[in-house]
């Protein structure tokens, strides 16, 4: 599935997906996007008990995305070849509970891993320096520190050494601010507010949208400490969702809540082989998976889709049409917009940005990328069991826009940095940099999610234009298409809705 289709294939499979769907036959189904989501859907439609659907990827790059940006390198000093998921993703149970219930069943093996977290300031912390277990303390910039079990309270005793009496006072304010954040978040639910929806006209929506409470509204009436969100709140939320603080600040609070809910007192864990071995169970099976095929438009034509794509490989201007009975956008909702026009007026309302994850290396490591064919991983992963592994949380609080980055070091010694800004690390070589498409949350995109989702069904009158997922049997999926953050988790449940729109039986 990873090798290119030459074009004797190209020539079938063009033939073969011209045929006709007749009573009886399979139901063709388009799904646009190979990330978790879309082969999440395929996985689930190909593995019908019914045998009723006949899957088609289309992924315009020249391998399936889940896994696209992930690399392997290798040490030249000792040949040791290690394996690293790009960007990172770690999940825990709870939360992430369909997630982890897909990977049980897939027999997709995960182990824990142990965090040492160090909040610190952009202006004075600097890439170059490797903290450890041992010397993580001394990391300049840092203002705390932070470790479970017996190593957590052993950095936390030298860093009070280090910092000294002030240190303690502002640990013991840092500790009240955190239980009453939690506290707040398990047993205060944020308000829900119902106002006009902007998304589309007055005149197609029976009543009013609901919207739900802002974090930053959240956080006032809960009467947090500005102190603990400027300086460890903000930090952590803004590195997550590569968004600068005041844009963290819009996101709907149900989004953070029902984080700390799910999350609360979990344990988190990696994927053992690393998310290719995901990848390839998803894909298992999936006769039709088209690389280097960009899809252009999508276009509702007499109950069927009409599907116009291109090859990109050979830079053919040929542009190739098909008929497919539903189609699946598992894209970000930008890119939905822009192919779907039905969907325009909704999708293009939802804000995107770009982040960077880079692969960050000291020029005396000897660390080095290896070119892979066929995007066939080489190599042990890179998070091995028993492994302290360090996340620094870098914040500029005297730039305009106050924006944090997340440094994760590897026990390698090289270092996965997440910004929204590339560059800032001179000292480090950039051994390997993507850029991913972000979707941000807002109180506005929630609501529209919402929509999308199935609300409008109830809110929109039957004459109403306004668009929803299955609607001109078009569905969406992605990490952004749920009740909550943008994460690994939405892109299992939107696929799982969109199974079960198709009568598909979840076996999760």
């Amino acid at each position: 599935m990873g090798t290119n289709m030459d074009e004797q294939k190209h020539e079938k499979a063009h033939k073969r997906d011209h045929r006709p769907t007749e009573c009886g036959r399979e139901t063709r189904v388009a799904i646009i996007g190979t990330g978790l989501a879309g082969l999440t859907t395929a996985y689930l439609l190909d593995h019908d008990k019914q045998n009723r659907f006949a899957v088609t990827l289309f992924e315009q790059a020249k391998a399936l995305s889940l896994d696209a940006a992930s690399l392997t390198m290798v040490h030249e000093n000792t040949g040791i070849r290690e394996r690293v998921d790009i960007p990172p993703r770690s999940f825990c149970r709870g939360y992430y509970d369909n997630l982890c219930r897909m990977y049980d069943y897939l027999g997709i093996q995960f182990q824990q891993i142990s965090l040492i977290w160090i909040f610190a300031t952009a202006s004075t912390t600097a890439a170059s320096e490797t903290p450890s277990p041992k010397g993580a303390e001394m990391m300049s910039g840092s203002y705390f520190i932070y470790g479970k079990g017996w190593d957590g309270l052993r950095l936390l005793w030298r860093h009070f050494w280090c910092k000294g009496t002030r240190q303690i006072l502002e640990t013991f304010y840092l500790v009240f601010c955190h239980v009453w954040f939690y506290a707040c978040c398990l047993l205060v639910k944020p308000r829900v507010v119902r106002q006009k929806a902007k998304v589309v006209s007055d005149s197609s929506l029976k009543n009013p949208s609901v919207c739900e409470e802002s974090l930053g509204d959240y956080l006032q009436r809960i009467r947090l400490s500005q102190w603990y969100m400027r300086k460890y709140l903000l930090p952590v939320v803004s590195a997550i969702c590569s968004c600068p603080h005041a844009e963290a600040l819009d996101f709907p609070a149900s989004d953070i809540t029902g984080f700390v809910k799910g999350s609360f007192r979990q344990k988190f864990f990696v994927n053992k082989d690393g998310i290719n071995r995901v990848q390839s169970r998803l894909s298992e099976g999936i006769k039709d998976a088209r690389l280097h095929a960009r899809v252009l438009k999508v276009h509702p034509v007499d109950g069927k889709v009409l599907v116009r794509w291109q090859w990109t490989e050979d830079g053919s201007d040929q542009i190739l049409e098909e008929l497919f009975d539903r189609v699946v956008l598992a894209v970000a909702p930008n890119i939905a917009a822009s192919i779907f026009d039905q969907s325009k007026p909704m999708l293009s309302k939802i804000p995107t940005a770009s982040i960077i994850n880079s692969l960050l290396a000291s020029p005396s490591e000897s660390i080095s990328v290896v070119q892979e064919r066929d995007h066939i991983p080489a190599g042990q992963c890179t998070y091995r069991g028993g492994d302290i592994q360090t996340m620094v949380f870098r914040t500029n609080f005297s730039a305009n826009i106050v924006e944090s980055e997340a440094l994760h070091y590897l026990p390698s010694g090289v270092i996965i940095k997440t910004s929204s800004l590339a560059g800032g690390d001179e000292s480090r070589a950039v051994l390997y940099a993507v850029e991913f498409p972000r979707t941000l949350r807002t109180v506005e995109s929630r609501s529209i999610t919402d929509m999308i989702r199935g609300e409008s069904r109830r809110q929109c009158d039957e004459s109403s234009e306004a668009w929803y997922s299955g609607r001109d049997n078009v569905w969406v999926a992605g990490s952004w298409c749920w009740d909550g953050l943008v994460l690994l988790e939405g892109c299992v449940v939107s696929a799982m809705r969109v199974a079960r729109d198709f009568d598909v039986e979840i076996p999760w």
